[in-house]
C-alpha cells in the first residue's frame, strides 16, 4: 500500500510537549531541595510526570509507525533504508548504556566495577526500552511482510504486553536469567522502563498511527479524532472504574508500575493529549518552527538534558553543584536556561542535518570514532 509521505506536525509537537515536561521533571528531581517533595501539591505534580514518560514512548511509536507506513515497501526488503533504521536504532541503545557508564575505560569496568555499578550499567531506561521495542518491530515488518497483518500483531501484543506484566513483574528474573537480560522485564535490578509495560506504549502508537493514517487519506482525520478522545475517556473511566473495585487477579506487583488499570488510565489521557494537539494545529496556525523542530530532535534533546542535568562519564552535571538544593524558583529558572541553551544547541544540530547533512555525519562519525577509541584504549 502507498501513502502520502506528507509529515505531520502535531506529531513533532507531541514529542515537543514529551520531552520538555521530561527536562522539567529531571531538573526539578534532581536539583529541588527535599522539601518540595513533602509539599501537599507534590502528589499533583508527581501523578502528573507519571504521564510524562509513557507519552514519550507513546510519540516514539508513533513516529515509528509513521515513517514506517509511509515508505512500507523499503523496509520489507534489503537495503539502505533498513539497514540505516537497525543502524541507528542500535545506536540508540548504545547511548542509553553509555550514559549509564560508571567508567570511561572498558578496562576499569571489568577489573573494578562493583555488582551495584553493574546493575546501574544495564539497567533498562527509556532509550533501551526504545531502541530494542523498535529493533523488534523493524524485524517484525520484515519478516511479515504485509501491513495488514502487522497492525494487527501489533494491536494483539499491546493487550499481551498489558494483561501479563502483573504475572511478568512478579517473577524473580534475575534467579533465570544473567542480569542483563533479566533487567528487560521488571524493576528488580532497579529498571525504571523494563519491556513490560513498558514496549506497549510504544505499540499503541504505532497502531494509532495505523488508524490515523487511514483516516486521513479517506479524508475523515477529524471525526476518528473525536472518536479517540471518547475512547481515550472510556480507556480512563474503566481504570478508575475497575481500580476501585476489590478485585485480585493477579499476584502481588507493583500497582503504579505494572497494573493494566494504570496503563489503560494513561494511554486513555495520552490519546486525549494527542488529538487535543490534532485539533490546535488545525485551529491555529502555527508559525513558529521551533517547537516542531525540537519535536523531531526528541532524542538528541533526551540525551543532551541527561548530560547536562545528571552528568556523564565525559563530564559532571549539574547534581554535582546543586544536588537537592535549589528552591522551586531557583529550579525554574535552571530549567529555563537548561532548555534554552537546548534549544539554541538542537537548533544548530538540525540546520546541520537539513542543509549539511555531510557535515553533521561527519560530526557524529568522528566524535562517535573518538569516544570509541578512548573507550577502549584507556586503561583506567
Amino acid at each position: 500500500m502507498t501513502h502520502s509521505k506528507q509529515r505531520y506536525l502535531f506529531i513533532d509537537l507531541l514529542r515537543f510537549i514529551a520531552v520538555f515536561f521530561m527536562v522539567q521533571g529531571h531538573t526539578f528531581d534532581a536539583l529541588v531541595n527535599a522539601s518540595f517533595k513533602t509539599h501537599s501539591l507534590f502528589y499533583i505534580y508527581d501523578m502528573f510526570h507519571g504521564f510524562v514518560a509513557p507519552m514519550f514512548l507513546f510519540a516514539s511509536g508513533v513516529a515509528f509507525g509513521v515513517s514506517t507506513l509511509k515508505k512500507w515497501e523499503q523496509h520489507i526488503v534489503p537495503g539502505f533504508t533498513l539497514y540505516r533504521r537497525i543502524g541507528k536504532f542500535f545506536s540508540i541503545l548504545l547511548i542509553g548504556y553509555a550514559l549509564h557508564l560508571p567508567y570511561f575505560s572498558l578496562h576499569k569496568i571489568i577489573a573494578e566495577a562493583s555488582t551495584a555499578e553493574l546493575l546501574s550499567l544495564f539497567q533498562v531506561d527509556a532509550l533501551q526500552c526504545i531502541a530494542v521495542t523498535l529493533l523488534f518491530l523493524e524485524a517484525l515488518v520484515f519478516f511479515v511482510k504485509r501491513e495488514y497483518l502487522f497492525v494487527k500483531i501489533v494491536g494483539a501484543l499491546v493487550l499481551i504486553f498489558i494483561f501479563l506484566s502483573p504475572i511478568v513483574w512478579s517473577i524473580r528474573w534475575m534467579e533465570i536469567f544473567p542480569f542483563p537480560l533479566a533487567l528487560y522485564f521488571n524493576d528488580d535490578g532497579g529498571s525504571w522502563f523494563p519491556l513490560f509495560p513498558s514496549s506497549a506504549y510504544v505499540f499503541s502508537g504505532v497502531v494509532f498511527a495505523s488508524v490515523f493514517i487511514e483516516a486521513k487519506e479517506r479524508r475523515h482525520a477529524m471525526a476518528v479524532m473525536q472518536k479517540a478522545v471518547i475512547g481515550g475517556v472510556l480507556l480512563i473511566a474503566v481504570g478508575a472504574g475497575f481500580g476501585m473495585l476489590p478485585l485480585h487477579l493477579y499476584p502481588i506487583h507493583d500497582f503504579w508500575k505494572a497494573s493494566p488499570l494504570v496503563f489503560m488510565s494513561r494511554l486513555g489521557f495520552i490519546i486525549i493529549v494527542t488529538s487535543s494537539i490534532y485539533f490546535f494545529e488545525h485551529s491555529v496556525s502555527i508559525r513558529w518552527k521551533l517547537p516542531q523542530i525540537l519535536g523531531s530532535e526528541s532524542l538528541f534533546i533526551y540525551i543532551v538534558h541527561l548530560m547536562i542535568v545528571y552528568g556523564s562519564v565525559l563530564n559532571v552535571g549539574l547534581t554535582y553543584f546543586f544536588n537537592s538544593a535549589l528552591t522551586v524558583v531557583s529550579a525554574t529558572a535552571a530549567f529555563f536556561l537548561i532548555m534554552m541553551f537546548i534549544s539554541v544547541l538542537t537548533y544548530f544540530w538540525h540546520y546541520l542535518k537539513v542543509h549539511k547533512r555531510s557535515a553533521a555525519y561527519g560530526i557524529q562519525f568522528t566524535i562517535a570514532s573518538l569516544l570509541f577509541y578512548f573507550f577502549l584504549a584507556r586503561p583506567w
